[in-house]
């Protein structure tokens, strides 16, 4: 795993109160996996991936960086008289947090905006 942040990186950023001191560890290495998973590139010297790994340590330690969703909603039933609730959810929707957004937008010089499996080659 790259090293793109530390405790101390994002204490830095959040201030001290971000995660309880023992989930610290763990959401900064959720946060240096996350990154190295997207071939963030870790030679480069920038503010904003210092400042998405935080955030996605923020994430990590609330539990909500490698969360199940349930994902967007297609269709929705709700039935009065005896109480009847249907929900039909689009396949392969995901819901997103506003602070993975964030992250997204502070990484966009550096994703892929094909996704991760798709790579585009060239000739040189």
């Amino acid at each position: 795993m790259t090293q793109y942040i530390e405790i101390e990186d994002v204490n830095l950023v959040l201030g001290d109160a971000w995660a309880d001191e023992a989930a610290k560890p763990m959401a900064v290495a959720q946060s240096n996996d996350w990154l190295t998973a997207r071939n963030i590139p870790a030679d480069v010297d920038d503010d904003r991936i210092v400042r998405a790994g935080a955030y996605l340590a923020k994430m990590a330690a609330g539990g909500t960086l490698y969360a199940d969703s349930e994902g967007a909603v297609k269709s929705e039933m709700v039935k009065a008289d005896t109480v009847s609730v249907s929900t039909e959810y689009q396949d392969g929707a995901k819901a997103v947090l506003g602070d993975l957004k964030y992250v997204t937008d502070l990484l966009k010089p550096w994703l892929n905006p094909y996704g991760s499996s798709v790579r585009i080659l060239s000739r040189l």
